[in-house]
Formats: C-alpha cells, structure tokens, sequence
C-alpha cells in the first residue's frame, strides 16, 4: 500500500489526538480549598486558599479552554463548598477576613445561573455551621452536607487571638488550651443537613454516629451517601468510612473498612481533603493530607496529638479502590505527585481531580484523571 504525505500527516495527527484523549487543559491559575461542582457536563472551579474572587468554566465535551465566569461577589474566602443542582451551581460559606477577626466562617449561600452569567445571594442560611469543614454531594434536587467546624468555637478563638494584640504569650494561652480539647469537644457537626434550592428548606436528615468530622470525601451514588476518612480535631484525622441509604426520614448508617496503611507506613492516620469519585462502578479516593503519628499519639492520650514531637503536615499520593461486597479498601496505585484539597468529579467513568495542592501547601493547576475498571488503575 501506497503511502502519501498527506495519509502520512493524518494518521500522525489521529495518533497525537488519541494521545491526548481525556486530558484537560491546566487551570489559569493554581486553586486550592476552593469550590466547584458539576453542573451537567460543564464543571466549575474557584475561590479557595489563593485568595482569588474568581470561577472559572470548562464544558468537558468540548474541553479546549478554561472560561473565566461572572466575578464571584461575596469576596475571597477559604474552604467554601459548592454543589450542582437542577442547572446551577449553589455556593456556601467559608472562611473570610472581616472586620471582627480573621479566619470568620461566613454563613451564607449564593447561587449561579449559567444561563445568564449571574450570581445572586440566597436569603437563606445553614441551620449548623454546615459550610466550613463541611463536605457535600448532591443527590436529585437536595444537596447533602457531612460535617462541619463548629461556628462559635471557630470564630471565637481568632476574635480572641486578636484580643491578645500580636502578644505571643498571650496567643499560646489561647491556642494550647484549644488543641488540648478532646475531639468530641470540638463540637463538629454530627448531623446530616440537606438543602433544597427549588423550596429554599434545610432539613435534619439524622445524625452521622461515627463522631463529626470536617475534611471528608463523600460521594452519592443510587441513595447511597459514601464517607471517607475526615478529621475529628484539629489534627487529628479518621480512617474510618461508612456508606448511608438515604430514606423518607433521613439517612441510616453501616460501617465500612479503615482505609489501609499507605506505602511505606505501618498505620493509617486517615485523610483530610481526599479527592474521591465513582469510575466504571467503582469508587476511589486519593490524596489529602495528614500528620503521620498523631493517631497513635491521641490513643495514648496525648490531646496535643499532631503538635506533640513537631509532627509534619504530609500529603499523600496512593489510590484506594473501594470493594463493594466486603465493604474493605484496597491501594490500588498511585498518582505522580501528592495531592490533597482539590476538586473532584466524576464524568465519563473517570474522576477528574481539578487543583489542590501539593507539599508545601503549594497550589496547583493540573487537571488529572483517574479510571479504575475493578483491576488496572489509569491515570492521565
């Protein structure tokens, strides 16, 4: 067969263009502890820990450029949360500088219609401090919230450490005290909150009975609510998961496996800001960071537990793939690099993980993409 340069060229390009298939183009700037959510097959990102007000838009059917959106109007703010439902996206809460300290969880919901570019302010607000620390997923026309910073604990620890005017004695009086609590004397939100948007109504969907939690990656799949890991204190991490069937009158709960021992440890301390998705049937999760050894320190009683012996804030990289039928996890590879508090989505039988940050605390812009089809993990 007779080859031209043209059928050369052609063939060359369709082999480049499979080459890249499935991947998407970097964010315009790094996003970490931001909020995004997918909104049928357009996926939307921003806020978060870099301090930006912006959103930004990706169609994954024709995925060629990130589109920067209406300028978000409730001003920067950290560790928002965000959802998708019935065509829009639904932004809550976050950490804000305000007038009366820094570090103020904000109490508040805005909404974005795609169809005209613009925001508007709910007037609504969580019944519970819902919108920081909290993780949420939507299922048909609720969104669901696990977890949650405690409002007043929260806030009033920095209005205090503001008190003390820049004194350093001062501010170790305030801070030892906090992470001596117990966790259970965080006050982290134990209960199950949804909302729905159409009504503008905030329901108890029941208590999670595994102790409150910020931090979790969670999931909704067929009226089952996936919870992963989380923490319980400052510092102090879960490895614990369970799944919920959700019902008429709320949510009931089964314990699942602990996530295992990543690669080169002999514990699982559990994971805050995991990044997790259904692929091919099939949930994963990766990422997140921890403080290695602070679990065994809290079970020796020790409250301090990630500050005692300078334990180091570490990120992680290995992907667990959950077993359906024994209810137990399993690392089934690993990214290039270590990840933790980004976006995560599931499209198209892969989970997109969209930012976050990386050792160091340093912000991300990569788009990567898991799939798992119950035995080869592939990440692009």
């Amino acid at each position: 067969m007779k080859f031209t340069k043209t059928a050369l060229f052609a063939a060359l390009a369709a082999t480049a263009f499979a080459a890249q298939a499935g991947q998407y183009p970097d964010l315009p700037e790094g996003i970490k502890a931001g909020a995004g959510a997918l909104v049928g097959d357009t996926v939307y990102v921003g806020l978060g820990g870099t301090g930006t007000t912006k959103f930004y838009s990706l169609n994954l059917k024709d995925p060629k450029e990130w589109k920067e959106i209406a300028e978000f109007p409730g001003g920067k703010r950290n560790q928002p949360v965000a959802a998708g439902v019935n065509g829009k996206l639904y932004v809550f809460g976050g950490f804000q500088d305000t007038d009366v300290a820094k570090n103020q969880i904000i109490n508040d919901a805005y909404e974005y219609n795609p169809a005209d570019n613009t925001w508007m302010k709910l007037p609504t607000r969580s019944p519970r401090s819902t919108s920081v620390g909290a993780s949420v997923a939507a299922d048909g026309s609720k969104i669901y919230f696990v977890g949650g910073v405690n409002h007043e604990i929260w806030n009033g620890l920095f209005q205090d450490v503001k008190a003390a005017g820049g004194d350093k004695e001062k501010e170790k009086a305030i801070f030892d005290p906090y992470f001596n609590l117990r966790a259970q004397d965080f006050f982290f939100s134990p209960e199950i909150i949804s909302y729905e948007p159409a009504n503008n109504v905030w329901r108890n969907e029941g208590y999670f009975p595994y102790s409150g939690r910020a931090g979790a990656a969670v999931a909704i799949k067929e009226g089952k609510l996936l919870v992963v890991n989380g923490e319980v204190k400052a510092g102090l991490r879960s490895p614990g998961s369970a799944i919920g069937t959700i019902g008429k009158d709320g949510v009931t709960w089964k314990k699942l496996g602990d996530l295992p021992a990543p690669k080169g440890y002999d514990k699982q301390d559990g994971i805050a800001g995991g990044m997790g998705g259904y692929t091919h049937g099939h949930y994963i999760v990766t990422g997140g960071a921890n403080f290695p050894g602070a679990l065994a320190n809290y079970e020796k009683g020790i409250m301090d537990a990630h500050r005692t012996g300078g334990l180091k804030k570490t990120y992680h990289k290995d992907v667990y793939a959950l077993d359906a039928k024994s209810g137990n996890w399993k690392i089934v590879g690993e990214l290039p690099a270590n990840i933790g508090y980004g976006l995560a989505v599931s499209y198209n039988n892969k989970v997109l993980l969209i930012g976050g940050e990386t050792d160091g605390g340093k912000p991300l812009t990569s788009v990567q993409t898991m799939s798992f089809d119950g035995k080869k993990l592939t990440v692009e």
